[in-house]
C-alpha cells in the first residue's frame, strides 16, 4: 500500500476520511422491473431439466405481472398450490425473457432485487447467480428453504457480470421453494438492472482493528478495482490517502499513524476515478491510549445472524435508546450469519442488518457453532472479519485469529473460540489465556465466548451432551483460570434468551453443586435493588467474583425451563446488552427489542481503606468465609504453613475496624474464627458488605462478606 502525504495529531480532533468522489453517475439500466410480466409452471415435479436454459420452450407456462404467489394481499398473479392444503407444492418456477442490445463487456455492475417468500435459486442464461434461504450443492423439487417473509426487496451484486449477458434473448430463471408443504404463502417479484458506467460499493464499507493508532477500512465491489480510501481533518478536502497495491473486489485498507481519541471521517473509492462510484462519508473514532481513564460503551449481540425483521427492532431499539452516545466497541457473541456462515448469510445477517452500526464501529467477533468454515477465499468467518494475532490491538501475541484479546481505555477484553479450538486444560488457548490475563494491567477485565458456561434457556449446560460438551470444557477448564487471574464479567450467546448470575466464585460443575459460598454477591447486583456488587481492589486480583451473562436473544427468543440457580435473571426476551465502564463502576443493561431496560446491575471496585491489593502469599491461605452472606454467625477459615502471629479483622466500607480478632502466635494448620456479627463493644453492626482483613508478617489478605437483616 501506498501513503501520501503524513499527518499528525495530538490530543482530541477531528479528522476525516473519506471514498474519492468522481463524476455524476448515471442510472442503471432497468432490463426487468419489479413488477414485471413472468411465466411460471407450478407442479408436484421439475419441469424439465433444460428449464433454466434461455432455448428452453416456455410457450407453455402461464403467465402474469408479479408479485406472482398466494396467500397475500399484494398479490397481482395468483397461482396455484396443488390443491392439498398441508401438502403445497414445494417449488414453483419462474422465467422471464429480456433483451440485451449493448456489449456485454461494457457491464460495470449488475444487481438483482427479489422480494421473496421462502427460498429461492437465481439463474441467468442457465448460470447460478444468487442463492437465498437455501442449502449449497445440488437442489431438488423437495429441498425445502429455511423461513423468509416477502415484504422488502434484497439488493444482490452479482459477481463478474459483464460474462452473464449475452447481445439480444436473454432468461432470468427463478426456482422458488417453501420451508414445508403446510407455509400459507408463496411470493415473488423480481428486477434486474445494469450499469455501464461506474461499479458500486456492494458491501460496507465496514470497520476492522481500530485501536490507538490505526484502523482497518473493509469493503467489496462486484469487479476488481485497487481501492483506496481518502482522509482529512476537512470533509471536503482530503489531505492523506492509502491505495491498495493490486486489483481486487475484497478490500482490506489499513490506515496508519492515526491519533488516539480522534474522530476520522472517511470515504472509499479506487485509483480509477472512472471506475467506482463514490460512497457516502463516514466516521471512526480510534481508541484511547491504552490504560487511559476514559469512559468506555460496549455494545453486544449474540446469534444476531438471521437477519430478520426481529433483530432490526432490537438494533433500532439499541439505537433509541443510545441517542449520540454511541458505542466504542461492538461484541458479536457467535452465531454470526444464519443459518450455515456462507457469504450470502453474512450478507443479509450481518452486513445488511447493521450498515451504518458497522461503518462508524468495528465488530470484534467470536465464532459460533452456526459460523461453517468453508475452502476458498473471502467466503467465511475468517476470511470476513479482520482480528488481531500479533498483540497490535494490546495483550498477548495469539497467532491466531481463533482467539485474540485487545485493549480499548481501561477495559482489556478477551476473545475465546469454545467452537473450534481445543479446549483441554493444557491447549494451546488456555495457555495464552494464562498469559494474556497474568500480564494485563487494566483495572477490567471481560471476555467473551460463544457456549455459556451456565444456562437452562434453549441449551441445557448440565447437559454434557448438549453442543458436544463445550458448555462442560468452558466451565471446567477457562472458568478456573478467569477466577485466579481475575475476570470481571464473561459474556456469551448460544441460548437464545437472557441470563444473569449473581457474582460468582468457585462454581465449576453443574447447577446442583452451586453453593452458597461460591456466591460472592448474593444479592441481585441492581443499584436499585439489594445494590452494585463491590470488589475490593480497583484491578484484577483473584478470586473477587465474576459475573456470567448468557446474551444470545439478538434475533430470536427461544425459551427453555430458564431456571439455572446460578441466575439473578432469566428472560425470554429478545433484546441487546449495552455495558458502561467508568473509572471504578462498571454498569451492565439488558435492553429488550422495544428499548426497555429489563436487567441491569453493577460491580464496584471499591478498594478496603489503607489496605494494599490483595496478594496470595505462599505460608497463608485465606479461604472463602462460610457462609456469605450470613445472619448471624460466619466461619473465616484460614491456613498457616508455620506459627505467625495473625490480626484478623473485620472493616466497614469505609476502611473502619468494626471487630478484631487477634493472637501473639497461631500454630501451623487450619484455623477458623467465628464473627457474631458485633462490634468490639458488643454491639450488632447493621446489615451491609464487610470486609475480613488477615493480617500476618507484612501479608495482608482480604476477603469479601455480607450480612444480612
Amino acid at each position: 500500500m501506498r501513503r501520501s502525504q503524513s499527518l499528525a495529531f495530538a490530543g482530541c480532533v477531528t479528522v476525516m476520511l473519506a471514498w474519492l468522489a468522481g463524476a455524476s453517475h448515471a442510472a442503471p439500466t432497468v432490463l426487468v422491473p419489479r413488477g414485471g410480466t413472468w411465466k411460471w409452471f407450478g407442479g408436484a415435479a421439475t419441469p424439465s431439466p433444460a428449464w433454466r436454459d434461455s432455448s428452453y420452450d416456455d410457450s407453455g407456462w402461464s403467465g402474469g405481472p408479479a408479485p406472482l404467489g398466494y396467500g397475500e394481499s399484494r398479490i397481482e398473479t395468483p397461482i396455484p398450490f396443488g390443491g392439498v392444503p398441508n401438502a403445497r407444492w414445494i417449488t414453483t418456477y419462474f422465467r422471464v425473457h429480456f433483451p440485451f442490445d449493448a456489449d456485454p463487456a461494457s457491464i460495470r455492475a449488475a444487481t438483482l432485487e427479489a422480494d421473496y417468500d421462502d427460498g429461492f435459486v437465481a439463474t441467468l442464461n442457465g448460470i447460478e447467480i444468487a442463492r437465498r434461504e437455501l442449502p449449497t450443492g445440488t437442489i431438488a423439487w423437495a429441498t425445502p428453504a429455511n423461513n423468509h417473509e416477502s415484504g422488502n426487496f434484497e439488493n444482490i451484486a452479482l459477481a463478474a457480470p459483464s460474462g452473464l449477458l449475452v447481445p439480444g434473448d436473454n432468461v432470468l430463471a427463478i426456482e422458488l421453494h417453501q420451508r414445508n408443504g403446510a407455509s400459507s404463502d408463496l411470493l415473488w417479484d423480481g428486477a434486474l438492472s445494469v450499469d455501464t458506467s461506474r461499479v458500486d460499493v456492494s458491501r460496507g464499507p465496514y470497520l476492522q482493528l481500530t485501536t490507538s493508532d490505526a484502523a482497518t477500512v473493509r469493503w467489496r465491489t462486484p469487479v476488481p478495482t485497487i481501492g483506496r480510501v481518502w482522509f482529512g481533518i476537512d470533509p471536503g478536502s482530503f489531505s492523506s490517502y492509502t491505495d491498495e497495491a493490486a486489483p481486487t473486489t475484497d478490500h482490506e485498507v489499513r490506515l496508519t499513524q492515526l491519533a488516539p481519541e480522534t474522530e476520522y471521517f472517511y470515504r472509499v473509492g479506487a485509483t480509477d476515478e472512472a471506475a467506482l462510484a463514490p460512497d457516502a462519508t463516514q466516521s471512526v473514532r480510534t481508541a484511547p491510549a491504552p490504560g487511559a481513564a476514559r469512559p468506555v460503551r460496549l455494545w453486544a449481540i449474540g446469534d444476531s445472524g438471521l437477519g430478520n425483521l426481529e433483530g432490526r427492532r432490537v438494533r433500532d431499539a439499541y439505537q433509541t435508546w443510545a441517542g449520540t452516545h454511541r458505542e466504542d466497541v461492538v461484541l458479536m457473541l457467535g452465531d454470526n450469519a444464519y443459518p450455515v456462515g456462507t457469504d450470502a448469510n453474512y450478507q443479509a445477517g450481518l452486513f445488511d442488518q447493521y450498515p451504518s452500526i458497522l461503518k462508524r464501529t468495528a465488530a470484534w467477533p467470536t465464532r459460533g457453532n452456526h459460523d461453517l468454515l468453508y475452502a476458498g477465499i473471502s467466503n467465511d468467518y475468517y476470511d470476513l472479519f479482520s482480528l488481531p494475532s500479533a498483540g497490535e490491538a494490546g495483550g498477548v501475541p495469539s497467532d491466531t485469529e481463533a482467539w485474540y484479546s485487545f485493549d480499548w481505555g481501561p477495559v482489556h477484553l478477551v476473545c475465546l473460540d469454545s467452537e473450534g479450538s481445543d479446549r483441554s486444560p493444557a491447549s494451546s488457548q488456555f495457555q495464552w489465556l494464562r498469559s494474556d490475563l497474568a500480564a494485563t494491567t487494566q483495572p477490567w477485565v471481560i471476555a467473551y465466548w460463544h457456549h455459556p458456561p451456565y444456562t437452562k434457556g434453549s441449551h441445557d449446560s448440565d447437559d454434557v451432551g448438549d453442543s458436544g460438551g463445550r458448555m462442560r470444557d468452558m466451565r471446567e477448564n477457562a472458568i478456573p483460570l478467569l477466577d485466579s487471574l481475575g475476570v470481571d464479567l464473561v459474556l456469551s450467546g448460544h441460548s437464545h434468551s437472557y441470563e444473569r448470575s449473581y457474582l460468582l466464585d468457585g462454581h465449576y460443575g453443574t447447577s446442583g453443586t452451586l453453593t452458597p459460598v461460591m456466591k460472592l454477591g448474593a444479592g441481585d447486583g441492581r443499584v436499585d435493588g439489594d445494590g452494585a456488587y463491590l470488589k475490593p481492589t480497583f484491578g484484577s486480583a483473584p478470586h473477587e467474583g465474576t459475573v456470567y451473562t448468557v446474551n444470545g436473544s439478538a434475533a430470536q427468543a427461544s425459551g427453555g425451563t430458564l431456571d439455572h440457580v446460578a441466575m439473578v435473571s432469566s428472560l425470554n426476551v429478545m433484546g441487546s446488552m449495552v455495558i458502561d465502564v467508568d473509572g471504578a463502576r462498571l454498569d451492565a443493561r439488558f435492553l429488550d427489542e422495544l428499548g426497555v431496560v429489563r436487567d441491569s446491575f453493577a460491580i464496584v471496585k471499591t478498594p478496603v481503606v489503607g489496605v494494599p491489593p490483595p496478594v496470595r502469599p505462599t505460608g497463608i491461605q485465606f479461604s472463602a468465609p462460610r457462609p456469605t452472606p450470613f445472619t448471624s454467625r460466619v466461619v473465616l477459615p484460614f491456613a498457616l504453613d508455620r506459627p505467625l502471629d495473625v490480626t484478623l479483622s473485620i472493616l466497614d466500607l469505609s476502611g473502619r475496624r468494626v471487630r478484631t480478632f487477634s493472637r501473639t502466635q497461631w500454630g501451623r494448620g487450619e484455623h477458623r474464627v467465628t464473627w457474631d456479627g458485633r462490634d468490639d463493644g458488643g454491639h450488632p453492626v447493621p446489615p451491609g458488605a464487610y470486609f475480613a482483613l488477615l493480617e500476618s508478617a507484612g501479608t495482608r489478605r482480604v476477603q469479601r462478606l455480607t450480612r444480612l437483616r
